[in-house]
């Protein structure tokens, strides 16, 4: 019975085959982990975005309500008189002093979401003063008042600056637009 005998070999191909198996399996789930995580940012990112979007709205919804007066513009804000705006908007300068709190955005987007909660966006707005002429406000076509003196239209010029965050509170966006209305 010389034929049954074996040395091993097939045993140490197999095993050897399994392990060259294994390392690509592992390195497959690291690659659909990180893969997961991007979707998850981006989806997070795009939400912020989108959050973001619709506090600009409701800032340019507050000056056309009335609720904004040319006499509420200081240095200290959340209305801020030209050119005393923050410049870098670090995280701490978004506070109750200085900023507005979206609550209608937020309490809208809240009811929509379900699980984590979102942070409360914020923005504040600066007054730049009269537009001078439609190349100013390219994007913008809004009735404005008329000047006494030449009888142009001039609408107010504004600056809203408006932050958002995402689900995971990991994701920030900061949006700035220039918004041409009549107080």
């Amino acid at each position: 019975m010389t034929g049954n005998r074996q040395n091993g070999a097939a045993l140490l191909m197999t095993l050897l085959i399994l392990f060259v198996l294994t390392l690509l399996a592992a390195s497959n789930m690291e690659r659909v982990t990180m893969q997961e995580m991007m979707v998850n940012a981006q989806r997070d990112g795009d939400l912020a975005l989108e959050l973001t979007e619709e506090v600009l709205r409701e800032a340019e919804r507050r000056i056309g309500s009335g609720l904004v007066v040319l006499s509420d513009f200081d240095d200290k804000g959340p209305l801020y008189s030209p050119g005393t705006a923050p410049v870098d908007i670090a995280s701490a300068e978004w506070t109750e002093d200085n900023s507005f709190a979206a609550t209608e955005t937020f309490d809208a987007w809240s009811a929509s979401f379900s699980g984590p909660q979102i942070p409360v966006p914020r923005y504040f707005i600066e007054l730049i003063g009269d537009v001078e002429g439609t190349s100013q406000v390219t994007d913008v076509v809004m009735q404005g008042r008329v000047d006494a003196t030449t009888g142009d239209i001039r609408p107010t010029g504004f600056r809203i600056v408006a932050m958002s965050q995402g689900l995971s509170g990991s994701t920030r966006r900061i949006v700035e637009v220039y918004y041409a209305g009549e107080l």
